[in-house]
């Protein structure tokens, strides 16, 4: 029987249903998504409605094609682009560290046209990164008033509030700022954002100007080093949010007075702490407030600080003195470093970086003490403990510490090994 002939003028994929074509198109850095219109006329009308653009390390370096002493104009080449979408850009990534080894140079006037169309046609999640940028560029005002943008990225990007707008970011859910320096609110205006659900901030200055009511927010994340974040600005955040994320260091912000007067977190359920310093009294304090403070707590993650990175000698680090140091430290004032009240909903516990040290047992034995419904307590070792004796001893001690909860499981996870009980 004769097998029926192809037709060569027809390729397999042409003829695809435009989702699954665009979804091809996602999968493709910008560059590349837009040469796929030299193939049919298919897919260039796919791309003209392609809507996730990014314009980023992948875009840029290609577009420096030098003939001679002339470049590709970038900035027409995006504006174009912009231009000629036949469906709303959903998703536009920007960023524009990478632009300072072409010309033209980028002008405010070329991201206000870009801005202001994206504003206008749709846009759902914006990424505008400035990086080490030699130019000090302004997020336009149509963005912080856009009504669709639902998801905000800002790094090293400098803008001001409008005075006459006391609702800002109006849809958006999800704002993460990264190497922001928010001016002093001279106004004292208390801002809107309505629908907001995640914050993140990431070596951030000046948070405490950036006043905010969302009752709607769920999570807050604080991380890098940033000035001093006062207590004021966090308790109003902790009556809302359900997850808190943030780096141990903070803690030496506070007194002791400061953390103790927190308002208890009725819907935090999950504590992530980072770099979190054992060794210092004034940080455990205030973790044991917080855990006081937070009756609802299901889940507590800690990384440790990294001590080793640059201590020399490592041996001389886990020395015994070093321990017994540590523990007198966190038993001098005992009374503020117990847990009065039990975690009745705490689930799970992870501690990574995990040394053995005097106070890190005693405040595992302590949660375990004050946990009736606790599961499961994972305890990454640091890769810096590399004897397999200090391991078996390690949980030789956690099993003789008492547990609240029958259920409690103790794992020790390292890198070639996993025991649990």
């Amino acid at each position: 029987m004769a097998q029926p002939q192809r037709d060569a003028s027809k390729d397999l994929i042409s003829h695809l249903p435009l989702e699954i074509k665009d979804r091809i198109l996602e999968r493709l850095p910008t560059r590349d998504a837009a040469r796929t219109t030299l193939l049919s006329t298919h897919w260039n009308d796919v791309w003209l409605q392609h809507g996730r653009l990014a314009f980023d390390l992948d875009f840029f370096p290609r577009f420096r094609e030098s003939k001679g002493h002339s470049f590709v104009p970038y900035v027409k080449i995006i504006t174009d682009i912009l231009l000629q979408r036949v469906r709303p850009v959903k998703k536009f990534s920007l960023e524009i560290e990478y632009l300072g080894l072409l010309d033209p140079k980028l002008e405010q006037s070329d991201l206000d046209q870009w801005f202001l169309f994206l504003s206008r046609n749709g846009v759902e999640e914006l990424d505008f990164s400035q990086g080490d940028s030699e130019i000090q560029f302004k997020l336009p005002l149509c963005i912080v008033s856009c009504p669709t943008i639902k998801q905000l990225r800002l790094w090293g990007v400098d803008f001001d509030f409008p005075l006459n707008a006391p609702c800002v970011f109006p849809c958006v859910t999800s704002l993460h700022f990264a190497g922001l320096a928010f001016n002093h609110n001279v106004n004292g205006i208390v801002y809107s954002i309505p629908n907001l659900e995640k914050l993140y901030f990431s070596s951030c200055r000046g948070i405490n100007n950036f006043k905010i009511s969302a009752p709607k927010l769920e999570s807050l994340s604080i991380f890098g080093f940033i000035s001093k974040v006062e207590s004021s600005w966090l308790a109003l955040h902790l009556k809302v949010i359900k997850v808190l994320c943030m780096e141990g260091y903070l803690f030496f912000n506070w007194s002791d007075a400061e953390v103790a007067s927190f308002p208890t977190a009725i819907n935090l359920q999950v504590i992530k702490l980072d770099c979190l310093e054992f060794a210092y009294g004034k940080q455990l304090k205030g973790v044991l407030h917080l855990l006081q403070k937070s009756p609802n707590l299901c889940e507590l993650d800690i990384t440790e600080y990294d001590y080793i990175e640059d201590h020399d000698d490592r041996e001389d680090y886990f020395m015994e003195d070093y321990d017994i140091e540590a523990g007198s430290r966190l038993l001098k004032d005992p009374e503020s470093c117990i847990i009065s009240k039990d975690l009745k909903m705490l689930k799970t516990i992870k501690i990574k970086l995990f040394f053995g040290s005097t106070v890190e047992m005693l405040l595992v034995k302590m949660l375990l003490s004050k946990s009736p419904t606790l599961e499961r307590v994972v305890i990454t070792e640091s890769h810096y403990i590399e004897d397999g004796c200090t391991v078996i001893k390690l949980l030789r001690t956690l099993l003789c510490f008492p547990r609240a909860s029958p259920k409690a499981q103790i794992v020790i996870k390292g890198k070639d090994y996993l025991y649990a009980t």
